[in-house]
């Protein structure tokens, strides 16, 4: 049987026979130490198989005197802080996106309520007498006082404060619902 100090060499080598078996014995122990960490079979998972890639990919620089056992679990911790980091990060930016629905949900339905009143308050508006509705108008959509209404529809000011008076209470026993 060939030692992991032997399996380290052949692998800076390139010796991907030598990589499986150092895969086949190290797998288990390695996977066990994740899925403490994750309770997770595939995060687990993933999280070896980043150590074997790390391993792989990096095998020039392995350095087969200064090679340790502990290695391996090294790098499996490092990937296993860096996972906790980014699903941290992962989490908060899902909360930003989801709030971010939500306000935008309820833009769009006080949005499309506001239209729905509208159109109810207008069609109620065109329901008042006329000189009332012009009234109203006047005063709540033009934005005149009550003396500039006077002066418009030729009428007295106590006349417009009666008709704008009315004209809401119309308003409110018939928008009452809202």
């Amino acid at each position: 049987m060939v030692s992991e100090i032997e399996l380290i060499v052949l692998i800076k080598e390139g010796d991907i026979r030598a990589f499986d078996e150092f895969y086949k014995r190290n797998w288990r122990v390695l996977y066990q130490t994740a899925y403490r960490s994750t309770s997770s079979q595939e995060d687990a998972k993933d999280l070896v198989q980043t150590v074997f890639i790390s391993l792989w990919n990096c095998r020039q620089n392995l350095n087969p005197d200064a090679y340790t056992p502990s290695y391996l679990f090294k790098i499996l911790k490092n990937n296993i802080i860096n996972f906790y980091k980014q699903d941290s990060a992962r989490r908060k930016r899902l909360e930003k996106l989801l709030y971010l629905d939500e306000a935008n949900q309820y833009t769009n339905e006080d949005n499309l309520m506001a239209k729905e009143l509208s159109i109810v308050i207008d069609g109620e508006i065109r329901e008042l007498p006329r000189k009332m509705q012009e009234v109203f108008i006047l005063s709540r959509r033009q934005h005149l006082s009550v003396n500039e209404i006077s002066e418009t529809l030729n009428i007295t000011p106590r006349t417009v404060k009666n008709q704008l008076s009315n004209a809401l209470k119309i308003l409110r026993t018939k928008l009452g619902m809202f």
